[in-house]
């Protein structure tokens, strides 16, 4: 196989969550490796998760593939043997003498120059501030979730007000040049299936929302969610703002019936002159969203979720992915949603992957090495510094 070599490539990554300092210090130290597992990330973010089964849940970290690499190569970095108690210790100490060094080291031992945050979870909003804080001052850029700011202005109590406050908040947070994106979980509350409602039916149907106390159903909720994601959508071309959409798997809380690609495909056909980010390469459903940006020129695709989760399926999706989508429209994220160690071995992951499969590529005389490496350091920086203009 012909030697691509990625080494010391910049990784920004373009889809995480943020937190503080003392976040990391006030959890738990012996149960970090689960905190990083989807398992165990959907027990802390779903409110529909069973926390009773969170021992067991524990257990099972120790059979995870992620987990398991994760311990060794941490205790790599800290320079530890790699067992739980050692990893635990070692890690602890080091998090605890200087949170944000200890952090930042982990991002400069993949060369992670910068992220990207949604800053819809956790909730109240951590700001870039506090979370380049928390880095030790690795660059931060701001994605605004429109789901917090529907439940800010449905407060206003009609629907004529709600549309008005949440045109301001979408507005204000445009204003900040840092902000380089909207986000909807829309496929967490009533499916990406998006309808298209007429002001009076969005009306009525607020107003039934509003008498269900706000229960996530297709019935009520739905006609309003569809309303303001439209509106969102026309904020953000105003804006110049790239929107960036879940599309696949999630928490328990996530509308699994109506969450896959091709839910999302007839908005996206809509809406094809806004570039749009899908968000986790619609994992589980891979093949589906890699038709997608292979057809619509202005839709991307990130590769958080199936980074790290989807541990076994990285090196065929990456090669499917990267055989049919246009290379500069794919970038890496690693959905970091709990600990920082998230960063960096997602962040290898995907470069030795790309390595593996580029190399793969060169071998059968579709790329020269020189072509593979120009495309792997697209997926790992250059193209979301492109797409978003950071």
């Amino acid at each position: 196989m012909a030697r691509v070599d990625l080494t010391g490539a910049d990784v920004i990554d373009a889809h995480c969550h943020p937190f503080t300092s003392q976040d990391l210090l006030d959890r738990e130290p012996r149960t970090f490796e689960t905190r990083c597992m989807f398992l165990g990330t959907a027990l802390i973010s779903s409110n529909h998760a069973n926390l009773e089964a969170a021992a067991f849940v524990e257990e099972l970290t120790e059979t995870t593939m992620f987990g398991l690499a994760l311990r060794r190569w941490i205790a790599r970095h800290l320079g530890c043997e790699p067992t739980k108690d050692a990893v635990v210790a070692a890690r602890d100490a080091a998090l605890r003498a200087d949170p944000p060094g200890y952090v930042r080291g982990l991002l400069e031992s993949e060369h992670v120059v910068a992220v990207v945050a949604d800053e819809g979870y956790p909730q109240p909003t951590i700001t870039r501030a506090e979370f380049e804080v928390a880095l030790g001052g690795v660059p931060v850029h701001r994605v605004g979730r429109i789901e917090p700011w529907i439940v800010d202005a449905r407060q206003e109590g009609t629907f004529d007000a709600t549309v008005q406050r949440f045109e301001e908040i979408a507005n204000g947070a445009a204003d900040d040049p840092r902000l380089i994106g909207f986000k909807t979980i829309i496929a967490y509350r009533t499916g990406l299936d998006i309808t298209d409602p007429s002001t009076s039916d969005a009306t009525s149907a607020f107003d039934r929302w509003r008498g269900d106390e706000w229960r996530e159903s297709r019935e009520h909720a739905k006609p309003v969610r569809d309303f303001l994601l439209r509106r969102a959508f026309a904020i953000a071309k105003e804006r110049d703002r790239v929107f960036h959409v879940h599309v696949g798997a999630g928490d328990p809380d996530v509308n699994l019936t109506h969450a896959s690609p091709r839910d999302a495909f007839s908005f996206f056909v809509e809406h094809q002159e806004q570039p749009i980010l899908m968000i986790h390469s619609g994992w589980p459903w891979v093949a589906e969203a890699t038709y997608i940006p292979t057809v619509l020129p202005n839709v991307y695709m990130d590769l958080s979720e199936l980074v790290p989760w989807g541990w076994g399926q990285i090196d065929w999706s990456l090669e499917m992915i990267l055989g049919a989508v246009p290379a500069a429209k794919v970038v890496h994220g690693c959905d970091e949603s709990s600990e920082p160690e998230m960063f960096p071995v997602s962040a290898r992951l995907v470069r030795e992957a790309l390595e593996r499969v580029l190399g793969t590529f060169t071998d059968r005389d579709y790329l020269s090495v020189q072509d593979a490496e120009s495309i792997g350091r697209g997926v790992l920086a250059d193209n979301v510094r492109k797409l978003h203009g950071i």
